[in-house]
């Protein structure tokens, strides 16, 4: 984040958020007459079938279960906040006794902070923080963990590491920031070579999180309308000494409308409606599965080829923003390997539909 970084950020949460007529129908499968079970029985019977073989895929041996005893369906949206008074406090926490006063400056409608070479920013959407001596390393070698999956815990030079630190770092942090939700670590990935661990946490609401990876599904019409599932994350990493070196926070929710479900498809019915909606000779071996909010988004087409579409790229990212999204529950089972993006198949808790989401 250097000289572009207003365009980087309002740019990068058009990219989590959009909309388009895209026709989805090659990757969608609808369900008819699925079991719905009271919320609290969402988890019956999971633990006989983790490790199980179906013929047409195979389930992992554990899976990350969140406590939860309520979902919703969600309207959300988002909308940029031109008050940095919030921002301006947490760029003096996170630099703490370090805070230089002459470093922070307001640009293009936001706050940033010069550490460094390092540019720390809030245009009212996503926030950057970066220590002084921050260098983004790619951890090609380092040891990745997943919560929940993993045994043993995280160690980083021998140390071991406490999550439950992290996710209270974090969220005394970013509390004036998330106000309605709660960050939880997901991953974690160790690089001792420089003495450091780079994360990615969801963003929960009353305990269940909204989809926190990329995903690989992405279609372009005939006019480059793109359509693709969203994400919402904070990333970073913290140093041998348990200080933070980067935090980058997507953009908050605005929960306009939520109404509550009583009863949604449990795991057990999930697994069934996939043995059934699965194509025939597929198969597909799964690490994970995960309860999620997720969007599908359909983003219109921007057109950042010259310098002049800019300001009306950001005015139109500005405005989508401010439309209602869907978010609903979804059993994300994710398919084991691959590079890049995650690849899942999704059946909706509510609904049983299916989606199939792959490159």
């Amino acid at each position: 984040m250097k000289k572009n970084y207003g365009v980087v950020i309002s740019l990068l949460f058009l990219f989590l958020f959009g909309c388009s007529s895209q026709d989805n129908k090659s990757n969608n499968h609808s369900t008819d007459d699925a079991r719905l079970e009271p919320v609290e029985q969402a988890y019956d019977g999971c633990n006989k079938l983790l490790g199980s073989d179906h013929g047409s895929f195979k389930l992992p041996e554990k899976i990350s279960k969140v406590d939860f005893n309520k979902v919703y369906s969600l309207s959300c949206n988002t909308l940029k906040n031109d008050d940095m008074t919030n921002a301006e406090k947490l760029f003096k926490t996170f630099y703490g006794d370090d805070f230089d006063e002459s470093a922070l400056s307001t640009d293009n409608g936001g706050i940033v902070y010069q550490a460094g070479i390092n540019t720390s920013a809030y245009l009212g959407m996503d926030i950057a923080l970066y220590s002084a001596d921050y260098e983004f390393q790619e951890n090609s070698s380092g040891q990745t963990y997943v919560v929940g999956l993993d045994e043993g815990g995280i160690t980083l030079g021998g140390k071991a590491i406490d999550v439950t630190d992290i996710d209270s770092g974090l969220n005394n942090y970013l509390a004036d920031f998330y106000k309605d939700f709660t960050i939880n670590t997901k991953e974690f990935s160790v690089n001792d070579t420089v003495g450091r661990i780079d994360f990615t946490a969801s963003l929960d609401y009353e305990n269940v999180p909204f989809q926190y990876s990329p995903s690989a599904y992405s279609r372009a019409d005939n006019e480059n309308n793109m359509s693709y599932w969203t994400f919402l994350q904070v990333t970073g990493s913290i140093g041998a000494d348990g200080k933070f070196d980067f935090i980058n926070a997507n953009a908050p929710l605005n929960i306009l409308d939520k109404t509550e479900k009583t009863e949604m498809i449990p795991f057990d019915e999930a697994v069934k409606i996939l043995e059934t909606e699965l194509a025939k000779g597929s198969y597909y071996e799964f690490s994970n599965v995960e309860l999620m909010y997720c969007c599908l988004a359909n983003q219109p087409a921007l057109d950042m080829t010259e310098e002049d579409n800019v300001a009306k790229a950001e005015q139109l990212a500005e405005e989508y923003n401010k439309t209602p999204k869907n978010f609903e529950p979804m059993w994300c089972f994710e398919i084991k390997g691959g590079e890049g993006a995650k690849e899942y198949i999704k059946v909706n808790a509510l609904s049983g539909e299916v989606f199939i989401d792959v490159q």
